[in-house]
């Protein structure tokens, strides 16, 4: 329970308690129905109780039927104690339901029943009104003001705090996508220093030695066969870099690496083109899956692209049965990992061969 709950709940305890039972049994004499009023009193609590539960830690949601009861309760407690007391004491402590009722008015307000709140007053109102026409009361459009006091200021008073409740939580909820964003951003960010770090990297320690030594070199040289697979792997990292980026993190990137030594053919596509982000978390989940899936291959050949759109992705692996085992064994055991992502997979082995094709999607 938060301050702010403990200090309504305190409030509504001491307003229930200071214009219920303190001024019912007060007024008990006067009231030609006792029994009646004691009644609607201890209803009326219960009601209160059940509709300020919430600060208690309870569901906010309130079915509909109930709020209907609940503000049923405000005019029915009205019904059983103002028509009883002498009219000299309606504007007297002795007449406590005005007061009483409005925790449960505000409770309904604050709950998002805001229609039957208002028919709850709107109904005592005309029990009121009811009661005064048939008095023979001196000023009864004044009396009717002051005992409709206490509606009017519970009643706006709950739709002021519950708009502006309602605004605070708008607020907020901007602010969070607002940093949502921001952090997104600077995710992308981040992603693009390091694969620019990475590309420069390749290029100093990599790239440029290599051209120096085919420069120095020939196809005749006993090297070449060499230096032509070490060109090919810089430039599938290169491509990696610049064709799928954000597929990209340091735990893909070794597995990139070890698979390719071992002689597994990789690509990593995304064509979903600058526009389309895709579902947020999206990649971050493929890179998950990923590292795994290329940890099971050996020599097999293996595709992962993001089509155009970015709503999903598919997973080809041609290699032996025994790979294409190991990819399906590592996609079922994704869960396990934290990996929120609904595949569809089609496996197909036989004579020693086998192919896998998954379809990944947000879960």
């Amino acid at each position: 329970m938060s301050g702010v709950q403990r200090a309504c709940l305190v409030g509504a305890v001491l307003w229930l308690f200071s214009h219920g039972p303190l001024s019912a049994l007060l007024s008990l004499d006067a009231h030609r129905a006792p029994w009646l009023s004691l009644t609607a009193l201890a209803v009326v609590l219960v009601v209160s109780a059940y509709a300020v539960s919430p600060l208690t830690g309870r569901p906010l949601h309130l079915p509909t039927p109930a709020a209907v009861a609940v503000a049923a309760v405000v005019p029915l407690s009205g019904l059983a104690v103002t028509p009883f007391l002498d009219e000299s004491l309606w504007r007297t402590y002795a007449d406590y339901w005005p007061g009483l009722t409005q925790i449960a008015v505000a409770a309904l307000v604050m709950r998002r029943h805001r229609l039957p709140a208002l028919a709850a007053e709107l109904a005592s109102a005309a029990v009121l009104g009811g009661c005064l026409l048939a008095s023979d009361l001196p000023n009864r459009a004044v009396a009717f003001a002051a005992l409709n006091q206490p509606a009017l200021v519970w009643f706006s008073a709950a739709l002021g705090v519950r708009w502006l409740f309602d605004r605070t939580a708008r607020d907020v909820a901007r602010f969070e996508a607002d940093a949502g964003r921001a952090v997104a951003a600077r995710a992308v960010t981040e992603a693009r220093e390091v694969s620019a770090r990475q590309r420069r990297e390749d290029l100093e320690h990599s790239v440029v030695p290599l051209l120096r030594r085919v420069t120095t070199s020939g196809p005749e040289a006993s090297a070449w066969p060499l230096l032509s697979r070490a060109a090919l792997t810089l430039e599938r990292r290169l491509r990696d870099d610049l064709r799928a980026r954000e597929l990209l993190d340091d735990k893909v990137r070794a597995a990139l690496r070890t698979a390719r030594d071992r002689g597994c053919a990789v690509d990593v596509v995304d064509d979903r083109g600058p526009a389309a982000a895709g579902p947020p978390g999206f990649a971050a989940q493929l890179r998950t899956v990923l590292a795994p899936v290329l940890d099971a291959c050996g020599t097999a050949q293996v595709t992962l692209r993001l089509p155009p759109g970015g709503g999903w992705a598919t997973l080809s692996v041609d290699g032996s049965a025994a790979e294409a085992d190991a990819v399906a064994a590592a996609l079922r055991m994704a869960h396990l990992r934290g990996v929120q992502l609904a595949v569809a997979s089609d496996l197909q082995v036989g004579d020693g061969a086998g192919s896998l094709w998954a379809e990944l999607r947000p879960a």
